[in-house]
């Protein structure tokens, strides 16, 4: 396995030398040089570098050994080492005597940046997996259960664990950002699944504890809309207490969201067990015609404002209690009545017949939803 490349050696000789006033040498383990303070370097075969992959210890050159070593000029050349082995070899330029004080810190310091690489490369690595069998569970068709579970398995992840699909969603033109990512990940726990999906959504497939369910998800919902500044919208999907269920849930979650933001706009998190009503009438109007509840728009065109419709909607409320109506409204109990009567006869249908106010609900909740 290749450790050091063109780009990291680079990147050890520019911060080393912030450090060091002195040039800095990257060779790999065929001694060639691959970082470099002087361009002109780069891909040359430094002998004194073959020495340290030989010897597997530091070597020294003065200028008098200098003129006998192909590509070297004086310095310290120290072995990178990296998982038990060596790597590749660092060299600084200079006089021995000037610079073997700095020797061990440049050392140190080369082996510092290629152990941040390499821990960053396998973050990212357990990101991109991560991400891939988030996108597979809520969208293929025919899964192969078997292997997704051993993919899970190399990142330590069980998922034979209930989940619960949470979506969360850019407000308006906002993106979503690696910092928004790392932020998320920092809210969820090990056992938990998270991904982005081609849609540029975060999805987060949370494993429910013991007795947990979406009703004591609130909590992480908040936690989740602060730390993305409020720019998001979220949705939890059901319990889906297999494989299998978790594109249902995650399909809920998104649906939660479509149909909470246009019934509560001002709020930015929505569960789909708060809305199932209202998400089952929007998927069924789609193949139905919608003039079936058209009477409600004439509740819409009639009255004061609205006021009829604002009447309605105090009723369900309510729940038909006509004080706690009139109270709300802030009108009498016979403008209550009035305005009842008023309703069944633009309407045909009667509030105080349950059966009518289904149907009365059903029609505003259409309205609302389109």
């Amino acid at each position: 396995m290749q450790f050091l490349t063109y780009e990291l050696a680079q990147e050890i000789v520019e911060r080393t030398m912030k450090i060091l006033n002195r040039n800095i040498n990257v060779m790999n383990g065929e001694g060639v040089i691959i970082g470099s303070g002087d361009s002109e370097r780069i891909n040359q075969l430094h002998a004194g570098a073959l020495l340290v992959l030989k010897k597997g210890e530091s070597v020294e050159i003065d200028s008098f050994r200098a003129v006998t070593m192909k590509g070297s000029r004086p310095g310290i050349n120290l072995p990178i080492r990296f998982s038990n082995q060596i790597v590749g070899v660092v060299g600084i330029t200079g006089e021995p005597e000037q610079i073997r004080n700095y020797a061990q810190l440049v050392k140190m310091a080369a082996e510092l940046v290629l152990e941040q690489s390499f821990l960053l490369e396998r973050v990212q690595w357990k990101q991109r997996l991560q991400s891939e069998i988030v996108n597979q569970l809520i969208s293929e068709e025919g899964l192969n259960e078997e292997s997704i579970k051993e993919r899970a398995g190399f990142l330590g992840i069980n998922l034979e664990h209930p989940r619960v699909a949470i979506v969360i969603e850019k407000r308006d033109y906002t993106e979503i950002s690696n910092q928004l990512i790392r932020s998320v990940q920092y809210e969820i726990g090990k056992a938990d699944l998270i991904g982005v999906t081609f849609n540029d959504e975060i999805v987060i497939l949370k494993a429910a504890a013991v007795n947990e369910s979406e009703r004591d998800l609130p909590p992480l919902l908040k936690r989740l809309l602060k730390v993305s500044g409020g720019k998001v919208l979220i949705g939890s999907g059901g319990l889906a207490e297999n494989i299998k269920e978790l594109k249902s849930s995650f399909y809920q979650a998104k649906r939660a969201i479509m149909v909470g933001n246009k019934l509560q706009p001002d709020t930015s998190f929505y569960q789909f067990d708060d809305y199932q009503l209202e998400i089952m009438l929007a998927k069924l109007v789609q193949y139905e015609d919608k003039s079936i509840f058209s009477y409600y728009h004439q509740l819409l065109d009639q009255g004061k404002k609205g006021e009829l419709a604002d009447t309605l909607e105090a009723y369900i409320r309510e729940g038909g209690e006509l004080n706690k109506i009139a109270e709300s409204l802030f009108i009498h109990r016979n403008t209550l009545r009035y305005r009842l009567e008023k309703i069944s006869e633009l309407t045909g249908k009667d509030p105080r017949n349950i059966k009518d106010l289904i149907e009365l609900y059903m029609a505003k909740l259409l309205h609302d939803i389109s």
